[in-house]
């Protein structure tokens, strides 16, 4: 009887990991410890609408970190919550990674996002449009940060 050798069929989701150029979400992208959260909470910029509340600061890192706070008052279920994480995330990697446009590469901010309570009734994509928008809002609000003038200082002044 004659053994047949059997070759294993590349498997696409470990081809997709290994792929250059993929942009990956690294643990250099990401706030990790609670003092490194406590750093965004002290003197935040901020951006808020009906779905996040969006808390950054300038850092001296090369590069943007994301930290989440996704509470079980934001969303009761784990399956809601980790969906929200993985829109989050997402959006982050594609608007806010180097080379994106979005990412000014004079400015590095740590962001936290926290989800509110509508944000778990919203589609993928309205949460990615706000997300986008936050982004954008962000990145005005620090470059004025970075300036040494702020946006109400400019106001009271003209």
């Amino acid at each position: 009887m004659r053994a047949e050798v059997y070759q294993a069929t590349p498997n696409p989701q470990t081809q997709l990991a290994h792929r250059p150029g993929r942009m990956k979400f690294s643990r250099q992208s990401r706030l990790l410890k609670p003092a490194e959260f406590k750093f965004v909470f002290q003197k935040p910029v901020r951006s808020g609408d009906d779905s996040f509340r969006v808390l950054a600061r300038l850092n001296d890192k090369q590069q943007h970190r994301l930290g989440m706070a996704v509470s079980k008052k934001a969303c009761a279920r784990a399956v809601g919550r980790n969906r929200i994480k993985r829109v989050i995330r997402e959006n982050f990697r594609n608007s806010m990674a180097p080379g994106c446009q979005n990412n000014p590469g004079e400015y590095s901010m740590d962001i936290v996002v926290m989800p509110t309570n509508l944000a778990a009734s919203q589609t993928n994509k309205t949460l990615d449009e706000s997300l986008s928008a936050h982004w954008q809002r962000l990145i005005m609000k620090a470059g004025d940060q970075g300036n040494g003038s702020r946006q109400d200082q400019i106001r009271t002044q003209a």
